[in-house]
């Protein structure tokens, strides 16, 4: 089953894997974002088919989720399926180190403007409409100085929930997918020490997107997906099992 998906943050690291998973599947998507160079990328990559086109565009202002809305609607076949929402931000820093604006800002990026997109989106959507948005495992265990991006986050997934009983009496799904940090090649520039074992691929998260935009996901309203990999939260008191556990009997 194809659709047509508004891809907003299509400009993001993590948004060409999810880009080409539904471009592959044969999908129509108008994907937005504010980095014209990069849109221009993917609309050569993947356009080649007419069915993947781009729109520069801020959705965090009303006025240009609206536009980008009423242009996935205008441009899509049969009428306008969904959104996947991968617009977001990062911070971290001690709370007496970090200025209140910077927690405005990533508010902004990773809650707020996915309320702002959704207003725009939902007047579009028709049963079976799918809404798909992107949260962190830190929302159940938040560490120390990740108190700015961990409350955005957490904020978006119980606003998530809240929209998922508003939206599917209509037939809309409302999920999001949890992910740890990324593997990409900015990411291993940038960490040159981290631990690749707690990080998660991007097709793999791209393909849980696949699985809430396909028929497979038809009875899950208000779910998180964990995508994690490896991930795991750890402290001193984590020794390993006690000797003999998961040691093999020797006969």
């Amino acid at each position: 089953m194809t659709g047509s998906y508004l891809v907003t943050g299509a400009t993001g690291r993590l948004a060409e894997a999810v880009v080409r998973l539904l471009a592959e599947r044969g999908d129509r998507l108008l994907l937005t974002g504010r980095n014209a160079t990069r849109l221009a990328e993917l609309r050569k990559t993947y356009g080649g088919s007419g069915r993947v086109e781009v729109l520069e565009a801020d959705v965090t202002e009303p006025s240009g989720a609206q536009h980008a809305a009423a242009e996935a609607a205008r441009r899509s076949d049969g009428g306008l399926t969904g959104m996947v929402h991968l617009v977001g931000s990062f911070a971290a820093g001690p709370l007496m180190l970090t200025d209140a604006a910077e927690y405005r800002q990533v508010l902004e990026a990773n809650f707020l403007s996915a309320v702002t997109a959704t207003q725009a989106v939902l007047p579009h959507l028709g049963a079976g409409g799918r809404l798909v948005y992107f949260t962190s495992p830190l929302i159940h265990e938040p560490l120390a100085a990740l108190s700015a991006y961990t409350a955005s986050k957490a904020a978006l997934t119980a606003w998530m929930r809240s929209v998922a009983h508003e939206v599917k009496r209509r037939g809309v799904h409302a999920n999001a997918v949890s992910l740890t940090i990324a593997d990409t090649p900015e990411m291993r520039r940038e960490r040159p020490g981290i631990d690749l074992d707690h990080t998660v691929r991007p097709e793999l998260v791209a393909r849980a997107v696949g699985f809430l935009t396909g028929p497979e996901s038809d009875g899950v309203y208000g779910g998180v997906i964990p995508v994690l990999g490896r991930f795991s939260f750890s402290s001193a008191l984590s020794a390993g099992p006690p000797p003999g556990v998961f040691e093999p009997e020797v006969e």
